[in-house]
Parts: C-alpha cells; structure tokens; sequence
C-alpha cells in the first residue's frame, strides 16, 4: 500500500458486489481510493451481477486483460442501465408505489412528534433527518425525472443532488433538518411536511394519482396539537 502514497488510515467495509470486501484508503494529500480485490475465481460472477455492469456503464477503463477474459465486457456494459444503481429510483413509479410513499412520509410525521413528546428526542431526530430524508430523496428523485421525461441522471443515495434536483426543492432541504434541539425539530416537522407536500403532490400528478389531500390534512391538523403548533 505504500508504494502508491502515504497512507493515513485505511478500513474494510462490505461492498455491493456479492459479499465482495473492499478496502478504503486515505492518502496524505487528500486522495481517498476503494480497493476491490477480486479473487480470479469469481470473477465472472462478480462482472455479471445485477450490482455489477450499472456501475461499469458511468465509465470505466480496462487496463490489462491478457487472458481475454473481458473480451465481451463492453457489449455487456453497452446493455446495461446506468440508473440501475442501489437505492436510485426508477422511473415511472406506479401510482400505488407513489401512493404508498405518501402514507409512508406522512405516518412517520406523525410518529416523530410522537417520540418528540415521550422525550426520545434522539430518536425523533434520526427519524427527521435519516429515514425521512430518505423518503424525502426518493420523491426529489422522482420529481427530477417527471420534470425530464425519465432523463435526468440521479445517482443514488443523493450524489450531486444540487446537479440534477430542482433548484427550488433544494432549497428546501436545509430547513427540512433538525439540529438535537426540541424547538427546531418540532418547526423542521412542519417546513419539511410542507415542501414534502409540494414535491409529492407534483410527482402523484405525472403518474396520474390523486394526492390524498385529506390525509395530508389530518397530519397537518394532529401535527399542530402534538406540537402545540
């Protein structure tokens, strides 16, 4: 490891590829690599998984190939889909899938005020920040390619968000997270439940759902007394 720079720290973590351990490396200058040793006998599998040939389809470079064992690996890569990756939503969602999302945001709205009045606020605020800005994401997602026609590049797990997301929706992220304070977390609830509203309410109409605006309203109204808002 040496012989490619001065190494400050270094771990191994689980990667996507069948069980795969990579290995993740700091360099003193800044540079930071993911090493993926792979051994020969699994190779195939591994260049054909599912996980695999999206990665490879955002670019790569094959630098020594002397058996010809990937010969045909850019046919394969020139098939297969680019937005395929993790947690990327795909587009179009069904109606169901957006309706469900919907319920899903809105329950947990009212579950992280719950927590917030039993003085869990720890927990509420992992609720807040994490799983419903994952939710969160995924409707950004959705929005980017219904304001696109399917095109717009969203990576996963947010990458360059502020590249493909619209401008007005990002924007409203920051007031959408708590800090470890009560007070901010009760006023993030209701910033994010509002602009989730309008992003939710756009993406239910591309894919022809009617957004179910009397829930939305219960959750406002139940909000307002858990909150004392």
């Amino acid at each position: 490891m040496s012989e490619l720079g001065d190494v400050v720290m270094t771990f191994t973590e689980v990667t996507g590829l069948n069980g795969i351990r990579e290995r993740r490396v700091m360099f003193s200058d800044g540079t930071d690599v993911d090493l993926v040793p792979v051994p020969v006998e699994r190779i195939d599998e591994i260049v054909a998984a599912d996980t695999t040939l999206p990665v490879l389809a955002r670019g790569y470079r094959l630098l020594v190939d002397k058996d010809e064992r990937f010969r045909d690996l850019a046919a394969r890569v020139a098939s297969a889909d680019p937005m395929a990756l993790r947690t990327a939503a795909a587009w179009p969602p069904t109606p169901e899938e957006v309706d469900n999302e919907v319920a899903n945001y809105l329950y947990h709205c009212i579950w992280t005020a719950k927590k917030l009045r039993r003085g869990e606020l720890a927990v509420a605020v992992s609720c807040q920040n994490g799983f419903q800005g994952r939710t969160f994401l995924r409707f950004l997602e959705w929005q980017a390619k219904a304001r696109s026609d399917g095109d717009a590049n969203t990576l996963y797990e947010g990458r360059y968000l502020e590249q493909w997301a619209a401008s007005d929706a990002v924007a409203a992220l920051g007031p959408s997270q708590a800090r470890y304070d009560g007070d901010d977390l009760r006023r993030s609830i209701l910033d994010s439940l509002k602009a989730f509203g309008v992003v939710a309410r756009e993406v239910a109409g591309a894919v022809g759902l009617e957004y179910p605006e009397p829930a939305h309203a219960w959750t406002r109204s139940t909000l307002d007394d858990l909150l004392g808002g």
